[in-house]
């Protein structure tokens, strides 16, 4: 009796994963060709039936809760089809920093995730070669990417990559050099993270269900917090702040960053209502992606166990000096954005 309980059960939640997928994409789907036949854009939401319907607390409910659910899971669940496609990467080896890189951004895997994946690797590739593909899994994956641009525009997305190659690039070459002068060497154990990590043969549906449950708290604080911005509109408290102040914001951003647990574009739900309704630089918002995603706690914990305690102290220390390059060049390249 409770196998047959058990696999009902299964698939049950298959059916209801697939169940909220398609209708969330019908639903956005339907919202696009509506907004695109009448002409309403994001600016001018006012001329939206549902925003003429409702009170405008509902309205601002659905914008900020329900609309910002919708595009996260079609986010995840793009992301969860381009893995699908992407598994027989799994037994290839980068002879290079770029192709680690590349072969990093196409495993949506977080910092915990990305250990045993490199356990197989760390004797047939370079010491900066492992290191890129090390910092850049949990920097950039197709879930981040989707949501970068669904929820924080294209041109965050665009240096989001940009900035992860460079972080990921630099904190190789970095952690090579130093590993020659002091002659470290990797001195830990791979320690199996537990079966959290992954999500085994899941469907497609299962595994954005499984990511969605995970990214769920985030991104209601995300809404709550955009919602009260919107409908409060606190400019004036707001104005008394100076969050574009460089570098002391982005020093401020990348020490909050870097104690927080965050995966699989979680920051980029963190940074939407600093982004819209205050003067936060886009450098200081990369300051937190960056921080957060790649030497956040979970990474240090995983980083001390394989590389040893050495080792893991020197490309922490490359990441956060690049982190901090990186986003000063993205102060500049922003000004001179502006600008044109």
């Amino acid at each position: 009796m409770i196998p047959a309980i058990s696999n009902r059960w299964v698939i049950d939640k298959e059916w209801v994963a697939k169940v909220v997928v398609f209708s969330t994409l019908t639903l956005m789907l339907a919202d696009t060709i509506y907004m695109n036949i009448s002409g309403i854009g994001y600016g001018h939401k006012e001329e939206c039936a549902l925003y003429q319907f409702l009170p405008r607390w509902g309205f601002y409910i659905y914008e900020h809760f329900v609309e910002l659910f919708m595009v996260v899971l079609l986010g995840i669940f793009g992301g969860v089809l381009i893995e699908q496609h992407t598994k027989k990467l799994k037994r290839f080896f980068p002879k290079n920093q770029l192709l680690a890189f590349v072969y990093a951004s196409f495993l949506p895997v977080c910092s915990c995730g990305v250990i045993p994946v490199v356990e197989s690797m760390k004797e047939r590739v370079k010491l900066r070669t492992l290191v890129t593909f090390i910092i850049a899994t949990p920097l950039l994956n197709p879930y981040i990417v989707f949501m970068s641009v669904t929820v924080l525009g294209v041109k965050y997305a665009l240096i989001r990559v940009i900035a992860s190659f460079m972080v990921a690039v630099f904190s190789g070459l970095m952690v090579e050099k130093l590993a020659n002068y002091f002659q470290l060497q990797i001195s830990g154990v791979y320690d199996n993270c537990g079966a959290s990590c992954g999500v085994g043969n899941m469907s497609p549906f299962r595994k954005t269900m499984v990511y969605m449950k995970k990214i769920l708290p985030y991104m209601l604080i995300a809404g709550l917090l955009t919602l009260l911005f919107e409908y409060f509109q606190p400019q004036r408290f707001l104005e008394s702040f100076s969050f574009s102040t460089e570098p002391f914001s982005t020093g401020i951003m990348m020490l909050v960053g870097i104690p927080i647990y965050v995966c699989n574009g979680a920051d980029v739900l963190f940074l939407k209502p600093l982004l819209e309704f205050t003067d936060l630089s886009l450098a200081s918002a990369m300051a937190f992606s960056l921080a957060s995603s790649a030497v956040c706690i979970s990474s240090v914990v995983m980083l001390l166990k394989f590389f040893g305690k050495k080792l893991a102290i020197a490309l922490i220390g490359a990441v956060i000096f690049s982190i901090i390059l990186v986003t000063a060049g993205v102060y500049l390249i922003d000004d001179l954005l502006v600008l044109i």
